[in-house]
């Protein structure tokens, strides 16, 4: 039974099959140590992502203007709350597919050492240690692809990270 901090998107099915594009090196690596890296958030080239939509973001910054100016916080703003996500959210990107991917393969795979691994969602959630998730969560959803512009309301902080721009939409899954 997954545990409690586990959170896994209900169109997620145990069957899905999911890839990940990486080197060598970070397969020896998850091999040896029994645990998958994380990549911190604010480490991704894409300055996107994990962004509020930008309604979002007008209100949080709404919010913040009616804080107290002596507040010894050192978020001040929605970009400083932004930020501070971004710096304490750690993400691994699995690939929902059928089968393999080329456009994948052709940003991911260009290392002559690249390699790409297949699991299901009933693999990862089967896999994970509750124990180290005691003070953490761990979120598996899938993403969405719309612009910032066109999402309405305040959303769920972590729920920014499953949020990408439709130019991005190839990565879609090809088949069910």
């Amino acid at each position: 039974m997954p545990p409690v901090n586990l959170d896994v998107d209900e169109s997620l099915e145990d069957d899905q099959k999911l890839w990940r594009y990486m080197t060598l090196s970070k397969l020896i690596f998850m091999a040896e140590t029994n645990v998958l890296w994380l990549a911190r958030a604010d480490t991704f080239k894409d300055k996107h992502e994990g962004r509020f939509p930008d309604e979002m973001k007008e209100i949080t910054e709404q919010a913040y203007k009616e804080f107290d100016d002596n507040d010894e916080s050192p978020v001040k703003n929605a970009d400083d709350f932004q930020d501070y996500l971004l710096k304490n959210s750690f993400i691994s990107c699995w690939h929902k597919n059928f089968d393999e991917n080329m456009v994948m393969w052709e940003i991911y795979g260009r290392d002559n050492n690249a390699i790409a691994i297949r699991t299901t969602v009933k693999n990862i959630k089967e896999s994970i240690d509750s124990s180290c998730l005691t003070w953490h969560s761990l979120k598996l959803k899938s993403v969405i692809y719309e612009q910032a512009n066109e999402i309405r309301g305040v959303l769920p902080y972590e729920d920014c990270f499953f949020i990408k721009r439709p130019h991005f939409s190839f990565e879609k899954k090809s088949k069910d």
